[in-house]
């Protein structure tokens, strides 16, 4: 998977999630002091920027990334598939 797919696949499911709860809506949280939650509206932000969540070591796009590689290292369907499916 590029990462341009990465980011597409990345991309159709948050607008998938905005849909069905709002681009306000909590869409990732951890325990930690300073920022520890946000919001579809700024994970979609950092898909497209390609950048890591505000005050976060996270880019939503390297997460997609190496999702797929665990789901291919386990036998599971590839997420572009999945993305093909819908």
């Amino acid at each position: 998977m590029t990462r341009e797919q990465a980011k597409q696949v990345a991309l159709k499911s948050a607008e998938d999630e905005i849909q069905k709860h709002g681009e306000d809506a909590i869409a990732l949280m951890c325990p930690k002091i300073g920022k520890n939650h946000w919001t579809w509206k700024e994970y979609k932000e950092a898909i497209i920027n390609d950048t890591n969540l505000e005050d976060s070591e996270t880019n939503p796009i390297d997460t997609i990334i190496n999702y797929e590689k665990y789901r291919i290292e386990h036998g599971l369907s590839s997420l572009l598939d999945l993305l093909e499916e819908k």
